[in-house]
């Protein structure tokens, strides 16, 4: 692999290990050898990938990795790799708008301020509640910060991310109900996240309405 061009073979399972974010007392047990031996190999590795710190070397490494990866499947799924990126970068940019046009707006006592971490709170405690309502703010802290504990997983240890995403799922679907009630939608809306990349930009842009007034709200959906 290109990636471990010119280490050794011992090197080689060291540099593996620690992109599975192994310590040094766990590579030493894997590979029934002594942890100094683990913190030569590491020494030599550094040197030979030209990094200066086992961070420097995950990064560098995974990089490759995914560089690699994204060649030998680029017919296979770049084309949905990249769709995703867009739709991903879009969100995250919807979010930034959103928070800032809620803490500007000089409405926000009718239904009251939230901060981020109030929102985590607030989406954990109702955890699989879709009645009621939920504000943009509740909504998009608890999307942003889904966002960032999912992207600091993902440098650690992949398994985590998915178990994180699999546990925050339902509460995250229930606060997307709740907004789209308040932005006087049907929860049923919800289920355009069955379509690819698109429905999720469309929800987006519904989660991003304004709340409904509360006397316009004895025609909203089920």
């Amino acid at each position: 692999m290109d990636q471990f061009h010119g280490l050794s073979k011992r090197e080689r399972e060291v540099a593996k290990l620690v992109l599975e974010g192994k310590s040094n007392k766990q590579i030493a047990l894997a590979l029934h050898i002594t942890e100094n031996t683990v913190e030569f190999h590491l020494k030599n590795i550094y040197s030979k990938v030209q990094v200066s710190s086992r961070t420097e070397l995950i990064i560098k490494l995974r990089d490759s990795v995914v560089a690699g990866e994204g060649e030998n499947a680029e017919n296979r799924d770049g084309s949905i790799s990249s769709k995703w990126s867009k739709s991903l970068r879009e969100a995250i940019s919807r979010i930034g708008k959103e928070l800032n046009l809620e803490n500007l707006s000089t409405s926000n006592s009718q239904n009251g301020t939230m901060t981020f971490y109030e929102s985590i709170l607030v989406c954990f405690r109702k955890y699989a509640e879709f009645n009621g309502r939920a504000s943009r703010p509740e909504f998009w802290w608890f999307a942003l910060f889904i966002t960032l504990v999912a992207a600091a997983f993902a440098y650690v240890n992949e398994s985590l991310v998915h178990i994180f995403l699999i546990a925050t799922l339902l509460p995250l679907l229930a606060v997307g109900t709740r907004r789209l009630r308040d932005s006087g939608m049907s929860g049923w809306w919800m289920l355009f996240l069955l379509a690819p990349v698109g429905g999720l930009v469309l929800l987006g842009f519904l989660w991003a309405r304004p709340t409904l007034p509360p006397q316009q709200d004895d025609t909203l959906p089920a």
